[in-house]
């Protein structure tokens, strides 16, 4: 009878060690649940993660399904995500517990856009002369939802011509009264339109007009002189600009060649003909000068150059603007070349 009692013994013992783990094994517990919940609205998507045991999970990894953002994974625990536009997206969420488990959650989310608010078109307008470039600045601006393109931003200048930018450059070449019309389109497709009337100011008799890449001015010179042209300034945007006087029916001469590399108080004495004397140039001649605007090469978009005078005899001012970096903003500048002309009365 001892014997029988001691072998009951003996196997409850072994049973409870092998329930115990006694052969050496690791009990990792139940592997975590992934689950999640979102509340979206229009394209943006708030995250909630809903895993199981929520204390056990150690690191999460989202995937929105939307391969063409920049942000289409994040591992917080409850992200937001702006999806790129309306539709279904498959989106993931893989959590990670402290013992190495895994498991995956996928969801089908389905968003839709709100209504596109329209993008408010707007622009100031330039003082513009006759045959002088004036620039055109949009501040559009469409903050409720969307951007506007330089490409997207459209001008129609009133005179049968129009041009795409932000920033832009234009020539009339008469005087008058234009409707200036700038629209634009956000990235939705939502279009804004405004219209200006714009009087543009006929050139005065010394003015310069602009006639493609040159500008032609005349310089009314009221007593028998000589004349001088200095370099008051420089600050170009292309290379190559050049300065010469044409008096009719004689061969240009050049005052400046590749204006823009010219040092500050460089001078030139108007000739009797190229490389000649000095010229005396009887009262009522007016003095031709023109501006040629230099090769584009590797510069920023080229427009109209352009040129305005301050002064009268004896003194005049020219400001230069060679057309280079057309479309930036604060173009035309005029400044790109300062020259002091002075008739010495003889």
């Amino acid at each position: 009878m001892r014997s029988m009692r001691l072998m009951v013994v003996s196997t409850v013992l072994l049973a409870g060690a092998w329930a115990c783990g006694g052969d050496g094994g690791t009990d990792v517990g139940t592997p975590p649940v992934a689950n999640f919940t979102q509340t979206c609205t229009g394209l943006s998507c708030t995250f909630a993660d809903q895993s199981t045991p929520a204390g056990a999970i150690t690191a999460r990894e989202w995937n929105f399904g939307d391969p063409t953002s920049t942000a289409n994974t994040a591992t917080d625990q409850n992200p937001t995500h702006a999806f790129t536009s309306s539709g279904q997206y498959t989106v993931s969420l893989k959590v990670t517990d402290g013992n190495g488990q895994t498991n995956t959650k996928t969801n089908t989310v389905t968003v839709t856009a709100g209504a596109n608010t329209p993008p408010v078109a707007e622009f100031d307008l330039p003082p513009c002369t006759a045959g002088t470039p004036c620039g055109f600045h949009s501040g559009a601006t469409d903050a409720e939802d969307g951007t506007i393109a330089s490409e997207k931003t459209h001008w129609d200048f009133g005179d049968n011509s129009a041009e795409d930018g932000t920033d832009v450059t234009h020539t009339y070449t008469a005087a008058g009264t234009y409707n200036v019309v700038l629209t634009v389109t956000d990235n939705g497709g939502a279009t804004g339109t405004v219209t200006h009337t714009l009087t543009v100011t006929p050139a005065a008799s010394q003015d310069c007009t602009t006639d493609g890449t040159r500008v032609n001015c005349s310089l009314g010179i009221t007593n028998r002189s000589t004349v001088k042209i200095t370099v008051v300034s420089e600050d170009c945007e292309l290379a190559g600009d050049k300065l010469t006087i044409n008096f009719p029916g004689e061969a240009e001469q050049t005052a400046f060649f590749n204006l823009c590399n010219q040092p500050v108080g460089a001078e030139y004495i108007v000739k009797d003909a190229p490389g000649g004397s000095t010229r005396v140039i009887p009262a009522g001649t007016p003095l031709p000068l023109r501006f040629h605007q230099g090769p584009q090469g590797t510069n920023p978009p080229v427009s109209d150059p352009g040129v305005r005078i301050t002064g009268s005899y004896p003194n005049w001012t020219l400001n230069i603007d060679d057309g280079g970096a057309a479309g930036t903003p604060g173009e035309p500048d005029f400044n790109d070349v300062v020259l002091s002309v002075q008739a010495t009365q003889q």
